[in-house]
């Protein structure tokens, strides 16, 4: 790189950082704050999604426990609710556009498919139809393959997915049922890759002709926490599933070949609880419940590694506080976060600025430092510089050499790192008061550090 460039960026990066410092105080220097919104703290959030009308104006939308809130954020500086349709009260919904509706579904409990009517934005949005054909209730997951109007939904819990069509978007007619098992799904040229839960699989079916679905492959993850999400690369070479599991990796796929699908690489963030994974060019955007939104570079398949991140759950919490939805395929690079209890985030990624940053910040050596504070009580953060980008394992003992906790296991790009620990084993239980003993693994570096945890 240029000194020309190298000096541009890290002027840029000083510009951003001098007038709002705060904009990544939670995040890394490439995925700065843009705007934030929480007008519905007392009900609580779930999933999000977004819609560019025709006008070029850009929405998110988002679940709330109670409805869906539709936010404008066109401007960022003057990012606002817009609408809000009521719904049941349940912690799950899903939200996905066709044309120029919101199809919004719900789960636990639920009164159909709602449609809404997205045309009259920004000056109202109105719930024009209810989907309720064959017995449709409820459903966690729905994907949508716009080029072929159709729509797929998970079914009631454990059920089948349903094939609907979008023929006409107010009227959907449901053609076939397919599978063994939902929980969610995501569908692009006509191909349907399905999360399939407790089965500990993906199924890959084809719905050229959706009266008559066609297993294409079943890949099996190997010791499978819960199935829970799968999204496709861009060019359907590879794909990359989730397991919202405590200790189960992000796992990333060649599947060109459906007789001989491989495992390529795997990655997790600090608090080790992944949520949904979305695929954007080169780049896999993954909430990571108490880990906020993390961006993984897929450029290379053999070796994914974080290169940014934004955390709307700094603090201590429930496993499954935090981030639970991510959308990036704003043209404008906006990217959408839903947080459980805070609401919307509008982050930017720019990959550019990683590139250099990595480029600037290297470590000179791989070191460990010392958590602090220490002693600590409940939480305390540790640190560890990495010169090169490693296969990194950072694990918890106690004195009797048991291994209590792992922090990191996965691939991450060169930097200094910081990683949080709340005082607590792989299942999520409080430890009790004493000394413990800290080790990393990065390439062939490797060293511990004691720390005291004092209640």
């Amino acid at each position: 790189m240029s000194h020309l460039r190298l000096r541009y960026v890290l002027i840029s990066i000083c510009i951003i950082c001098t007038s709002n410092p705060a904009l990544f105080a939670q995040g890394s220097a490439n995925v700065p704050l843009l705007a934030h919104v929480n007008d519905h703290a007392s009900a609580n959030y779930n999933d999000c999604w977004g819609y560019t009308a025709p006008d070029g104006r850009e929405y998110a939308l988002l679940g709330v426990f109670n409805g869906t809130a539709i936010i404008d954020i066109t401007d960022v500086n003057t990012a606002a609710e817009v609408a809000f349709i009521p719904s049941v009260n349940t912690p799950w919904k899903d939200i996905k556009t066709f044309s120029h509706y919101a199809y919004v579904v719900t789960d636990g409990q639920g009164q159909g498919m709602q449609i809404l009517d997205l045309s009259t934005l920004p000056d109202s949005v109105k719930l024009v139809a209810t989907y309720t054909g064959n017995n449709f209730t409820l459903s966690h997951d729905i994907s949508v393959d716009e080029p072929n109007a159709m729509l797929y939904a998970a079914g009631e819990r454990t059920e089948l997915v349903r094939a609907i069509s979008l023929a006409d978007p107010l009227k959907p007619v449901q053609v076939s049922t397919f599978g063994i098992e939902c929980h969610d799904m995501l569908v692009r040229n006509n191909i349907v890759y399905v999360a399939e839960g407790t089965q500990g699989s993906v199924g890959i079916f084809d719905l050229s002709n959706p009266t008559t679905p066609n297993l294409l492959a079943r890949v099996s993850i190997p010791a499978p926490g819960y199935v829970h999400n799968v999204w496709p690369s861009e060019d359907g070479n590879y794909m990359m599933t989730t397991e919202e599991t405590v200790g189960k990796t992000v796992k990333y796929w060649d599947i060109r070949d459906l007789n001989n699908v491989q495992l390529l690489s795997e990655y997790l963030a600090p608090d080790q609880l992944a949520h949904n994974a979305h695929i954007k060019g080169n780049f896999a955007y993954i909430s990571h419940y108490k880990d906020g939104l993390r961006v993984v570079d897929l450029s290379d398949p053999d070796s994914i590694a974080e290169v940014g991140f934004y955390d709307t759950f700094p603090g201590s919490g429930d496993i499954f506080d935090g981030a639970w939805g991510a959308f990036p395929f704003f043209n404008s690079n906006k990217v959408l976060i839903s947080d459980i209890s805070t609401g919307l985030y509008v982050v930017q990624f720019d990959p550019v600025v990683s590139s250099v940053a990595d480029q600037v910040n290297v470590p000179e050596q791989f070191s460990l430092g010392q958590n602090y504070p220490n002693p600590f009580n409940p939480e305390t953060t540790i640190s560890y510089d990495l010169k090169a980008a490693s296969q990194v394992v950072l694990q918890i003992y106690n004195l009797q050499g048991q291994e209590v906790r792992t922090l990191v296991n996965g691939r991450q790009a060169a930097g200094v790192k910081t990683v949080r620990w709340d005082g607590k084993n792989n299942a999520g239980r409080a430890l009790p008061s004493g000394l413990y003993i800290y080790r990393i693994a990065a390439g062939n570096f490797s060293a511990t550090r004691k720390m005291v945890l004092q209640k």
